[in-house]
């Protein structure tokens, strides 16, 4: 049984919690032990996905346990018997919780990301740190990279991770691979954002675009252009400068 074979069987869908809210994730992860609720809860849904499909319990709070199936987030119940996913709203507390865990996701997969191979774009006085997953042929982008001077002058440095259109081996590809890997890549980069993308004379350097596709499968985006705030919140789609400076202050 295929991945998502399996996640499409599971009780999947919105809930509503207002009656129990849900608390926030414990600092220190309990052990669980081969008796424990924890895995009485793992093996109920072992028995439903198969045992081809590694996975993990982790502490959520008093009632679930959050967990990652591929690039799925999901919340199963303490007693195994519920799992949910898609949008899980704490009406009382205003909290979506498949966000909530989607962004303690990131914050771990953060601590890994090469940033020494990506395209940046420095702030001279650094407040923030941001990492975008964006394309060289997506409108969106390039209005959003109009916007890098003034969040540069806003103290707000830029790291790119590049998602081409097509496949290794594509024109799409091919171009983006020849961007990065110019002479001067942040000036091809901002050619490329004009629809003037560099010839295709080096498509292998540093800025390993094969490791910036992984990436972006890791963190399971797919659409462009997606922000990544420092704490591991993604906002997808385009934001002007002054509204995302102002999110960045309210974090």
């Amino acid at each position: 049984m295929t991945l998502s074979t399996s996640v499409s069987t599971l009780l999947l869908g919105t809930a509503l919690l207002s009656a129990s809210p849900l608390a926030a994730e414990p600092n220190t992860p309990t052990t669980a032990k081969a008796s424990s609720p924890q895995q009485q809860a793992k093996n109920k849904l072992r028995a439903l996905v198969g045992t081809n499909i590694d996975f993990d319990l982790h502490p959520y709070s008093d009632d679930f346990f959050r967990l990652t199936l591929g690039n799925e987030h999901l919340l199963l119940s303490k007693d195994g018997n519920y799992l949910f996913s898609g949008r899980v709203i704490d009406v009382r507390n205003r909290v979506d919780h498949i966000a909530k865990i989607q962004q303690i996701a990131n914050q771990q997969k953060m601590a890994d990301i090469p940033y020494e191979q990506l395209l940046t774009y420095p702030a001279q006085d650094e407040k923030y740190r941001i990492t975008v997953f964006t394309d060289i042929d997506c409108p969106y982008c390039r209005k959003f990279h109009k916007e890098l001077p003034a969040l540069n002058q806003q103290g707000v440095t830029v790291h790119y991770v590049m998602i081409p259109r097509g496949r290794a081996g594509s024109p799409a590809y091919q171009k983006t691979a020849a961007t990065l890997c110019a002479e001067r890549p942040n000036q091809a980069m901002d050619a490329a954002m004009r629809s003037t993308p560099a010839p295709a004379e080096n498509t292998e350097c540093g800025h390993s675009l094969d490791i910036q596709v992984s990436l972006a499968q890791q963190f399971g985006f797919q659409s462009t252009p997606t922000i990544l705030l420092p704490n591991g919140e993604a906002v997808p789609g385009y934001l002007p400068a002054r509204d995302l400076v102002a999110r960045l202050a309210q974090r």
